[in-house]
């Protein structure tokens, strides 16, 4: 599809990225909960305005699965002076369901989760974080980020972007993501299965 050019090649959250979204040029993304308020924000007040819905990604067979896309996590890191003080708060910070929400946080928002009246309306009157919540309960437990990962990531975004720009494969992308990975773990000391 890259080859043949019947799909958009832009840098993410880029100029470009947001002129085609705004200009309707781009009609479709796959992406994480917390990414639904950013195109609302850089689409607010055009011709997309009520057109744009959420939507689980197909099921090509294996069942419903999601996966994550970034988030964040809240943990106590050993050597805490005050460990259960410290989980109590992350107890209490992961509560917070209305701040989480406001912030695109569905998956941590355990609870009742409301999709805030602009987000509804931007999105034709649907209830996006149900939708999303949705997701969250499909996603699958057997992935994980890797230790050092925003080294991996980096040459991933690298590879992926030559292979938009026709100077590489996207089979270089999966290239550079297993040498990457196996490189900045054997060189932060962690044991590696090969």
């Amino acid at each position: 599809m890259l080859d043949d050019k019947t799909v958009v090649s832009l840098e993410r959250w880029g100029e470009a990225f947001s002129k085609a979204l705004v200009d309707q040029q781009l009609i479709g993304t796959i992406g994480a909960a917390w990414e639904a308020p950013l195109l609302m924000d850089t689409m607010a007040g055009t011709a997309n305005d009520g057109q744009w819905a959420v939507a689980q990604i197909p099921d090509f067979g294996a069942g419903a699965l999601t996966g994550p896309d970034g988030g964040s996590g809240v943990a106590v890191m050993k050597g805490c002076a005050f460990p259960e003080q410290a989980m109590e708060f992350n107890n209490w910070f992961n509560t917070q369901i209305d701040d989480l929400v406001s912030q695109g946080l569905v998956v941590a928002a355990r609870g009742d989760v409301k999709t805030p009246e602009a987000l509804q309306k931007f999105y034709g009157g649907q209830d996006i974080y149900g939708e999303l919540a949705t997701a969250n309960a499909n996603m699958t437990a057997d992935f994980g980020y890797m230790p050092f990962f925003s080294a991996v990531g980096a040459q991933m975004m690298e590879a992926a972007a030559a292979a938009g720009s026709g100077s590489g494969s996207v089979a270089d992308v999966f290239t550079v993501a297993q040498d990457t990975s196996v490189q900045v773990l054997k060189d932060n000391g962690l044991p590696v299965a090969e």
